[in-house]
């Protein structure tokens, strides 16, 4: 079976930091019995040759952040693809992102059950959204703060933005300490911004 193995995300940005993983991506053409889906992406060849024509925001991700850590024979397969196509989807990708952010808020704001879940998916469309928007015009930023490193920027008190992020880091990995129900009602409020940000973010972009 041919592999190749990259390195990518924070650790190829530089910002690791205590809730910060080793995102590893496995190349393969064989079967995967031998690769541990729990610590790698793993992606067939062809399917990630399917990525690169689509223009994919994933491919751009790969093709600017990601490093070679392994090559049975010297050669870098996702180096070898070139630049991915030109990203063309950021209208659709940017309403689903808006769609999961006010879906998300509105149960958020009926309930606090489910308070971390609904909180991470809130700050996965924030993210998510701002870079498919950074990607459309040019600029990509990949980082978990593109938010705040976008133009205009989402002014969330920092403190909020903290706590949707240690909302993700729960979600999905179980790591961090507990959100408290004083920091969702913040959040809460905070977050009701965010519409129209999305909405500025989007205003000069008239087609894509």
């Amino acid at each position: 079976m041919s592999m190749h193995i990259y390195a990518f995300g924070s650790i190829c940005r530089g910002e690791v930091d205590m809730g910060s993983d080793i995102d590893l991506l496995a190349c393969i053409d064989g079967p995967t019995e031998k690769i541990d889906p729990e610590k790698y992406s793993i992606y067939k060849y062809e399917r990630l040759r399917a990525l690169w024509s689509e223009g994919n925001p994933f491919a751009w991700h790969l093709h600017l952040e990601s490093k070679l850590l392994f090559s049975p024979d010297g050669s870098d397969f996702l180096g070898d693809l070139g630049a991915p196509a030109v990203y063309s989807a950021s209208t659709k990708d940017c309403a689903k992102f808006k769609e999961l952010f006010d879906r998300s808020h509105h149960q958020l704001r009926l309930s606090s059950n489910s308070a971390i879940f609904h909180l991470s998916c809130i700050f996965l469309a924030i993210r998510n959204f701002a870079t498919c928007h950074s990607l459309a015009i040019g600029g990509p930023v990949f980082s978990r703060k593109s938010p705040l490193l976008v133009q205009p920027s989402l002014n969330l008190p920092p403190q909020v933005f903290s706590t949707l992020t240690r909302a993700r880091l729960l979600s999905t990995r179980g790591y961090g300490d507990n959100i408290t129900h004083e920091e969702v009602v913040a959040a809460t409020q905070a977050i009701a911004i965010v519409p129209l940000w999305m909405d500025t973010l989007r205003s000069s972009i008239h087609h894509d």
